[in-house]
């Protein structure tokens, strides 16, 4: 509010207000003098003004002026008053007057109760600017939010859809996963499918951060990993497959690296052959190592490697293994040891390991047995991934 604004003075003598205005010269205040306390009402209705200085009677000023101060906060208000009780006194600073006068006074002391409660209000009325700004910027946050929390369960449901069914089976094969995603957008992924009516290829990959920029790469992922069997089955290639997933983690890294994305994964990547009942597997720093299960002994498949997306010069082993005519591989994300019992890593694979032992090795019996459908607000995403047979 600045000092050159309008001021109005109310009395109830013209001569009074001029006597007011007087004490007021060269502060630069545009002043206007009423002696009608209505029509002094209708212009502070209509013009607004800074200031408003009142000198009437006791109960008159209490009647007309009394509630204005805490009504109109554009406006600061002084009241002028005779020797009353400080009691009468207060009432005026309860219903928020900028300042009281009491009779007789000195035009210095006049003047400086105009600055006060110019200032004053100054401050109130900036105070209440401030507000709506944050007001507004909040509800600009919330828009956005509403919006952003749109476009992540678009993103989600788009992701969703890129998902393999659950469960597929073939022969006396089945596979099947569970996602608990910590974001709308996962940066876990899973993907299968059948080759030439005899392999089985999977992968289960768990891409570093969350939200949207690590969900991205899954989906680079699927797009990469297609493309690659697309041009096998294309090329009518069963030799290919029949060596996968041999060269696959070596081919998804040059083309993460060749994007630049600063991100990195960790991948675990087989293929079944359903007619020879063979697994082939690479392990490209996924953890916990996969679980496998058969005739009622648990052990943990070997294998290591570093992880996609870091180092440019890297091959990644592949080992074999004989399936037998029952038995089931679990393979879950890290983003499990978040939410397990245990002080320790191995404590918490141990737990893994007794909880598949006690199942009945479905993706339902060992999601119960770890306590993921009890999960809220994961830290980590949480991904299990189940292949079985003869079940």
């Amino acid at each position: 509010m600045k000092k050159n604004g309008k001021l109005f003075i109310v009395a109830d003598k013209l001569d009074y207000c001029q006597i007011l205005e007087d004490h007021l010269a060269g502060t630069g205040w545009v002043v206007s003098k009423f002696d009608n306390p209505d029509e002094a009402l209708e212009k502070i209705r209509l013009e607004r003004p800074a200031v408003v200085v009142v000198d009437l009677p006791l109960e008159f000023m209490q009647e007309k002026f009394g509630p204005l101060p805490s009504q109109d906060i554009d406006t600061a208000y002084v009241a002028i008053l005779p020797e009353v009780d400080p009691r009468e006194v207060a009432k005026f600073f309860h219903n928020n007057a900028s300042d009281v006068l009491i009779k007789p006074f000195a035009d210095e002391r006049f003047r400086q109760a105009i600055d006060r409660a110019s200032n004053h209000k100054s401050l109130v009325v900036q105070n209440r600017e401030y507000r709506e700004q944050l007001e507004k910027a909040n509800r600009n946050l919330k828009e956005s939010f509403r919006i952003l929390e749109q476009d992540q369960m678009a993103g989600r449901q788009v992701q969703n859809s890129l998902l393999p069914v659950t469960p597929m089976t073939h022969g006396d094969y089945e596979i099947a996963h569970h996602i608990e995603p910590s974001l709308y957008l996962s940066g876990d992924f899973v993907g299968y499918s059948v080759i030439f009516d005899r392999y089985m290829v999977l992968y289960a990959a768990d891409v570093s951060g969350h939200g949207a920029s690590s969900a991205f790469l899954t989906v680079l992922l699927k797009f990469i990993l297609n493309r690659i069997l697309r041009r096998h089955v294309t090329q009518n290639d069963h030799k290919a497959i029949a060596r996968a997933p041999e060269g696959f983690i070596e081919h998804i890294n040059k083309q993460i690296l060749a994007l630049g994305l600063d991100k990195h994964l960790t991948l675990f990547s087989a293929c079944i052959d359903m007619e020879r009942n063979i697994l082939r597997y690479s392990v490209a720093a996924h953890m916990p190592m996969p679980v496998f299960v058969t005739n009622g002994d648990v052990r943990i498949l070997p294998g290591k490697g570093k992880p996609v997306g870091i180092f440019s010069d890297c091959s990644w082993e592949v080992q074999e293994i004989v399936l037998p005519e029952k038995f089931a591989m679990v393979i879950v994300s890290d983003g499990v040891l978040e939410v397990l019992p245990g002080d320790t890593l191995k404590a918490k694979e141990q737990f893994i390991s007794d909880t598949i032992a006690k199942s009945d090795t479905s993706i339902e019996s060992i999601c119960e047995g770890l306590g993921i459908n009890q999960v809220q607000d994961a830290p980590d995403d949480i991904t299990v991934l189940t292949l079985r047979r003869g079940y």
